[in-house]
């Protein structure tokens, strides 16, 4: 992992104010070194941690937190990690589901919503069983597509 740019208080609250427009909270990261790679991901990591140490590593293969990736859109797809600190007070773009497709999902199938609240289609949601915030997804027109990477998902549960 290579750092593109450490970001400034006015990069941070613009990232912010995308976060307050797609879910409708707002997200402290200005508590955060805030930071991106090469391919637009964001990254966030304790204040306490002096980047210039890695000018003299020579090799650093991941630092804090990945937060979410920033599309072109003016969307953020969240990371599972990102995805429970925003969804704890999201308001918007957040999806219900049962707890079978709550497994389903967790597997890296598609599921059904239960309950949408101000989810929009096509858009980024957040994933939802009962208070457990288990990743994100997309909401197309009868279905959530599931964003769990294939290296997150559990491949079998015992019942």
């Amino acid at each position: 992992m290579q750092i593109k740019k450490v970001l400034s208080s006015k990069e941070i609250r613009e990232i912010e104010a995308i976060i307050e427009k797609n879910y409708g909270c707002k997200v402290g990261l200005h508590n955060y070194r805030v930071f991106m790679t090469g391919e637009e991901k964001i990254w966030i990591a304790s204040k306490d941690i002096d980047f210039g140490i890695f000018d003299v590593l020579k090799r650093c293969y991941r630092i804090g937190i990945y937060f979410g990736k920033l599309k072109r859109n003016r969307k953020i797809k969240l990371s599972i990690e990102g995805a429970m600190i925003v969804g704890r007070k999201a308001t918007k773009n957040v999806v219900f589901i049962g707890e079978k497709e709550a497994i389903k999902f967790i597997q890296g199938y598609d599921v059904r919503a239960d309950k949408l609240i101000n989810a929009e289609k096509n858009n980024f949601v957040i994933v939802k069983c009962g208070n457990a915030i288990i990743g994100t997804g997309i909401l197309r027109d009868d279905y959530i597509e599931n964003l769990v990477p294939k290296a997150r998902r559990i491949v079998k549960i015992d019942s």
